[in-house]
């Protein structure tokens, strides 16, 4: 029971020593390699973030960032490399040129259009048409006059 108790805190004593270790350089770089990792997207697992992904692929790809950043590539040359090995797509942000650009504008002037339709429609509807007594005929006249007279007398 000794050595169990024993071992436990040797465990315990270790743990709060390695957690201590950490220092304000190896958060900001483990900060910088979250932001640049919340940028691309997970090869394995499309839908999630390199940051957020467990896959294999992911943590290498972490790690990688993480030797670019020590040997002092910016976050602009990581960003390149992904981009040359598994093309732009790796992106979970593309860029705003070329192509993409026309992207990036398309729902902003479709949204722009259906909002002046959607005046147009409202200004056409609004538009009160005229009364057509006119085509009224004679005896529809008359009992529209006689109700409209029974209406002032009272």
């Amino acid at each position: 029971m000794k050595k169990l108790i024993l071992t436990l805190l040797i465990c315990l004593c270790a743990t709060v020593a390695f957690s201590a270790s950490s220092t304000p350089e190896d958060e900001a770089l483990e900060h910088e390699v979250r932001l640049i990792a919340h940028k691309l997207r997970c090869p394995t697992c499309q839908s999630m973030s390199v940051k957020d992904s467990e896959a294999g692929l992911s943590l290498n790809m972490k790690a990688m960032i993480r030797d670019m950043l020590v040997k002092g590539k910016s976050e602009e040359q990581i960003l390149a490399f992904f981009v040359d090995r598994y093309g732009e797509w790796i992106l979970r942000e593309p860029s705003k040129s070329g192509f993409n650009l026309l992207l990036w504008g398309l729902p902003g002037v479709l949204m722009a259009f259906a909002f002046i339709g959607v005046l147009w429609r409202a200004k056409a509807r609004s538009v009160t048409p005229e009364t057509h007594a006119e085509n009224l005929s004679p005896e529809e006249q008359a009992e529209i006059d006689k109700d409209m007279q029974l209406l002032t007398k009272e």
